[in-house]
């Protein structure tokens, strides 16, 4: 079982699923700030279970992460969520017991649903807090089992609106292998990707963001379902866009290289150049013995930006690798991104 520490395999996206995020990424509004409704959503249940309910607007925070480290079988961190204990009204209970939530000491979430003497039971946690922010990102990588009547969750639910509906990022992700599931925001733009590849763009214009919102994760089971059957999450995360910051690296790095090269060179090497070289080729051979033979050939890492497998780039001073190919986004830097970069 892979830890969230571990690099990702490239993933074949599924037609099912990128038409499935497609409309996921175009309902994302509606989930945050517009008061729509959703098939996946039971807004009834979350109304009337108090144990899911958010503090309120004063309390909302604009980051999150949590990458699920603890001891094996201890329970999740009380401090960034509760567990309901209702019943839905297809009889599943959901439990506070770590038999059904528990950490694996490995940096995993373990969501089982299980069927026992008293009927079927399974876990359902919601963020204590709520999030407000007028962009942002959303990423949960997550491992969801197959078969018919499970029903695996991760719900953007609006706060404070009880008719508000939800969006349910996995309503179809595809089971078995690990995916990281990512979608981000700006008043003009949403944007939704599946394991670093983008999968759509929605122009939303003018949409007014910044409403509360938290977040709901559950696996719900029918009576039909296999049982038991569980849910791995490696982590989730709640990020700020950060602002392009990789303009103004690249010309510092290049305006400070030429005039510690020059100065330097023609003083000690003007009869063996010219043969050889033009003199505009003489500083740049006498810099390479000296230092830093790779920091010319790194870019420093940018947004909307196609990365393959083996690129190397700079950010904030220290250079790393692409594990896997990708279009960077706004809030993927290689600090924020550890399954994509890796620092060398």
């Amino acid at each position: 079982m892979p830890r969230h520490s571990a690099p990702q395999r490239p993933a074949r996206l599924r037609p099912r699923l990128v038409v499935t995020l497609v409309v996921a990424a175009t309902g994302l509004g509606a989930a945050i700030w517009l008061p729509t409704r959703n098939d996946t959503a039971d807004a009834s249940e979350r109304r009337h279970n108090p144990g899911s309910g958010f503090q309120r607007d004063r309390n909302a925070l604009d980051a999150f992460a949590d990458d699920f480290d603890g001891g094996a079988g201890s329970t999740v961190d009380p401090a960034k969520w509760t567990l309901g204990t209702n019943r839905t009204d297809s009889g599943l209970e959901f439990s506070m017991s770590t038999r059904n939530a528990r950490l694996d000491g490995s940096g995993n979430l373990i969501v089982t649903a299980r069927a026992g003497r008293t009927g079927r039971t399974s876990a359902r946690l919601v963020t204590r807090n709520t999030f407000q922010r007028e962009s942002g990102s959303i990423a949960v990588r997550v491992a969801v089992p197959g078969g018919d009547g499970l029903k695996p969750a991760l719900e953007l639910v609006g706060a404070g609106r009880p008719n508000l509906g939800t969006i349910n990022l996995l309503a179809r992700a595809e089971p078995g292998d690990f995916h990281t599931y990512e979608v981000s925001w700006t008043p003009q733009q949403v944007t939704f990707a599946v394991d670093g590849t983008d999968v759509q763009r929605v122009s939303a214009p003018g949409v007014a963001t910044g409403q509360p919102f938290g977040l709901a994760l559950s696996l719900a089971a029918d009576d039909n379902a296999g049982l038991p059957a569980r849910m791995v999450v490696d982590f989730v995360r709640v990020s700020p866009l950060s602002p392009p910051a990789s303009p103004s690296a690249a010309p510092s790095a290049s305006s400070s290289t030429p005039p510690s090269a020059s100065p330097s060179t023609p003083p000690s090497a003007p009869p063996a150049t010219p043969p050889s070289a033009s003199p505009s080729a003489s500083p740049s051979a006498s810099v390479p013995p000296s230092a830093e033979p790779s920091s010319p050939a790194v870019k420093a890492w940018a947004a909307f930006t196609d990365y393959k497998a083996g690129d190397v780039v700079s950010y904030k001073g220290t250079d790393y690798e692409v594990l896997e190919a990708h279009t960077s986004l706004p809030g993927w830097e290689p600090t924020a991104v550890p399954s994509l970069f890796k620092k060398l």
